[in-house]
């Protein structure tokens, strides 16, 4: 049987300025499926569903959505006609309960007063009808970060959509709950919902999606067939040329020196643990929000206090309490939330870099501060991690995702770091530039600096960690080599019960 065109792009072109965002793209997506927009941060995908959703218009071609020619439409008139966009941050009003965001703008009245009562009824019907089993009088803020993008989906379903854009909808999800969400998504697609997919995420790309459109540098690879395509086919044509992956050194040898050293530490969400990070050694921390591996970095970070126990580097005996502390002892942390810790965005590039050596580096005994060696310093920074950009003169913001992350890093690097604390360092980026990330860090640390790395993609790493240390209730409950591990057995091992310090 063949499938019915719901949407129809063709020979659409945008320009800002002198850039060339779009030219001449040409796809067609089909009625109840899942259709991949893939390509690097940069690429055109922002500006392309932004076309489509009508936020921003087209200089040029015509988007045809239900046989209708919608391309003079503004944004409310595209709602109406039953599109709608997801943002990759969910849209939700957390102190607000579940019924309450579902009905946004459109609550029931009763004599000129919302109807509560027929609000909740309403929304039990609704979230029965879609499949989600969470109380309508719950806040937000109390869900899962999954049901939080279900309830967004739902919202935009109950509105009248029809054609729903995910923009990277599993960013900071734990693969369980990708599973979840997608297993969602193509249940309203088996319905008859169609939804444009953004992702990095190539696995899930090819997991979930019926076709996949890539676009590069503004040019468009349109309608490939998912189950015709490869992660190493995909990849090429989303780089334009190959992409190998990073792997850990197989024969790798560890060095028998301490860099650090954390006993019976207690903190926010952390109770007794202790562990010891290697030379060179890269070290995946593992756990479920609250477990206590990301309260270990931002404790060894000085971003919460360190109640009791004991932290040594190199053999001394060092006591932080705030992020000062722990950049003198060289200890360096990359936040997972680069636009809210990690960047400035009007800030120049070259000052975003030295943010973090303004006392040290850039400061001479009468504390002022040297903007040559401000800029040399960040002129190496582009050079090294080959950042792409215009000018270090640049406000950061002009940077694509993945740019942006290099110079989070160079910020950091900048500090000639011992230890790197790196939470979600490839969150959001592309395939080049999350391989060009993972290759610095290994480089880095072939050099003698040792890492901390947390993410919730387990094969990227396992594909880097040369040890995994799981947490869970506050505690260190696996303490394991990394060696024929696969993401299985980290979830098998992270779910265990009572169970504490195991070590393989």
């Amino acid at each position: 049987m063949e499938k019915e065109a719901i949407l129809e792009i063709k020979n659409v072109s945008k320009a800002f300025g002198a850039t060339k965002a779009l030219s001449d793209i040409n796809v067609v997506i089909y009625k109840g499926t899942v259709h991949a927009l893939v390509g690097r941060n940069g690429a055109g995908k922002s500006t392309l569903v932004n076309a489509i959703a009508g936020v921003i218009h087209a200089d040029t071609g015509e988007i045809i959505f239900d046989g209708k020619d919608i391309s003079d439409l503004t944004l409310k008139e595209r709602q109406d006609c039953g599109i709608r966009l997801v943002t990759q941050h969910a849209s939700i009003v957390p102190n607000l309960d579940v019924a309450e965001n579902i009905f946004l703008g459109l609550w029931p009245k009763k004599s000129g007063l919302v109807d509560w009562q027929q609000m909740h009824k309403h929304a039990r019907a609704v979230m029965d009808e879609y499949g989600l089993a969470v109380e309508t009088h719950e806040m937000l803020r109390n869900l899962t970060p999954v049901d939080q993008r279900k309830v967004n989906i739902i919202r935009a379903l109950f509105g009248g959509g029809k054609f729903v854009i995910l923009d990277e909808p599993t960013t900071s999800l734990s693969v369980e709950d990708r599973d979840n969400l997608f297993s969602f998504v193509q249940e309203q697609s088996s319905r008859g919902i169609t939804f444009i997919l953004i992702s990095h995420y190539l696995e899930e790309v090819l997991k979930v999606s019926d076709d996949i459109t890539v676009l590069r540098d503004g040019l468009c690879y349109p309608n490939m067939k998912a189950e015709a395509s490869s992660h190493d086919k995909l990849a090429s044509i989303i780089a334009g040329e190959n992409v190998e992956l990073v792997y850990r050194d197989e024969n790798k040898v560890v060095s028998d020196d301490i860099m650090l050293e954390f006993k019976d530490l207690y903190a926010l969400f952390v109770n007794s643990v202790s562990t010891k990070i290697k030379k060179g050694e890269i070290v995946g921390f593992v756990g479920f929000p609250g477990s206590g591996a990301r309260e270990v970095c931002t404790a060894l970070y000085g971003l919460h206090k360190i109640h009791s126990g004991t932290v040594t580097m190199e053999g001394k005996e060092i006591e932080i309490n705030e992020a000062g502390d722990a950049l003198k002892y060289g200890i360096c942390y990359v936040p997972n939330d680069r636009h809210a810790d990690g960047i400035v965005s009007i800030m120049p590039i070259y000052q975003n870099i030295g943010l973090s050596i303004l006392k040290s580096k850039l400061a001479n005994k009468a504390h002022i501060l040297s903007e040559k060696m401000e800029v040399e310093i960040a002129e190496k920074a582009k050079d090294d991690l080959k950042i792409k950009l215009h000018s270090i003169m640049d406000p950061v913001s002009s940077l694509s995702g993945g740019n942006q992350q290099k110079v989070v890093l160079a910020k950091v690097l900048a500090c000639d770091p011992k230890l790197l604390i790196l939470d979600e360092p490839t969150i959001g980026i592309d395939i080049k530039s999350r391989e060009e990330i993972i290759g610095l860090i290994k480089g880095m640390t072939e050099q003698g600096m040792s890492a901390i790395y947390i993410t919730n993609d387990y094969d990227e790493l396992l594909r880097i960690a040369d040890r995994v240390v799981i947490f869970s209730n506050g505690y260190i409950i696996a303490d394991v080599i990394n060696e024929n591990l696969n993401p299985e057995a980290i979830i098998t091992l992270r779910d265990r019960k009572d169970e504490r310090e195991v070590a393989v």
